[in-house]
């Protein structure tokens, strides 16, 4: 792989309509249902020759893959806690918990998006009543955001810019994988929400993909997660690595404080515990990918020995 190539794997994707693409070679996403019809993440038909001018989206993540879609133009509205791309935080913004309705009829949206992982599918039947169309984006795994983007583009009549962002991030997939692959013996790790209460992912996450892309065992990969992981559990485990959102200014030190008996575990004591920026992770969308790279650099930085560190 020449470096050029290797190099495309660090460019962070604020104007992903604007790379230059290359064919895929090694592992490609769905996108039956673009040709199947509009149908969103609650099984619901949106009527496609419905014209679409204003878009407002209800979850960061649903914002990310609108504009990622090419329909950063189209929006004139997002939640109060959005803040990706930077053109957004001059938008109207409005609260989403609670959900302010009477500001989002105030934009007067052709189209509301959501995401299936953040937003009350209850609310199908508020906006109905206020006469809004409001069409859920699956964010489940990481074949559904990527599925979603082109969706997303169908809709709003931006299906080559679309198209072409899927090409960039099947792109950098594939790049990253071919890097990571050759690791013969993967590091096995656990991913945790805070230091304080140990949330995780769990088995079908759109995290897993990440790990997977990373060449990093997911701990957590096939079990499902509805409760906090117990300290117990993550002493058995003893995972090699822990991953978090933590912070910039985060100090490892601060798991041992809320976890006293952790103290011993191989990732403390090697110092191989690394926050990631929430906003990557947490927000099922492009920079996911971006999410993954951090992670794969952190965990086989010998494979990334002459690219520049990932901020």
């Amino acid at each position: 792989m020449s470096f050029r190539r290797r190099f495309a794997l660090f460019i962070f994707p604020i104007a992903l309509f604007a790379f230059s693409c290359s064919p895929a070679e090694n592992q490609s996403f769905q996108t039956s249902a673009v040709t199947e019809g509009m149908v969103d993440a609650l099984g619901r038909k949106f009527p496609s020759d419905t014209p679409i001018q204003r878009v407002v989206t209800i979850a960061p993540g649903a914002t990310e893959i609108v504009a990622a879609a090419g329909g950063l133009h189209l929006l004139v509205g997002v939640s109060n806690v959005d803040t990706f791309p930077d053109e957004v935080t001059q938008l109207p913004r409005f609260s989403v918990l609670p959900m302010d309705f009477e500001a989002i009829v105030a934009l007067t949206p052709d189209i509301v998006f959501a995401s299936s992982q953040v937003n009350d599918p209850q609310h199908v039947t508020v906006f109905e009543s206020l006469g809004i169309e409001v069409f859920f984006l699956d964010g489940s795994s990481w074949d559904a955001v990527y599925n979603s983007i082109g969706i997303a583009g169908a809709l709003l009549g931006t299906d080559s810019v679309a198209a072409v962002v899927q090409e960039s991030l099947q792109m950098r997939v594939n790049n990253l994988v071919g890097l990571t692959e050759k690791v013969r013996k993967k590091p096995r790790a656990i991913f945790l929400i805070s230091e304080v209460t140990s949330y995780s992912f769990g088995k079908g996450s759109y995290v897993q993909d990440l790990f997977e892309w990373a060449g990093i065992e997911s701990l957590t990969a096939e079990i499902d997660i509805a409760a906090p992981l117990s300290d117990e559990w993550v002493l058995t485990e003893d995972p090699d690595l822990i991953f978090g959102t933590f912070g910039d200014d985060f100090d490892p030190l601060e798991l041992v404080k809320h976890h006293p008996t952790w103290n011993d575990l191989k990732a403390i004591k090697s110092g191989a515990v690394f926050s990631i920026p929430q906003n990557f992770i947490l927000r099922p969308g492009p920079r996911n990918v971006d999410a993954a790279l951090i992670m794969a650099q952190k965990a086989h930085p010998e494979l990334f020995s002459d690219l520049p560190e990932i901020p």
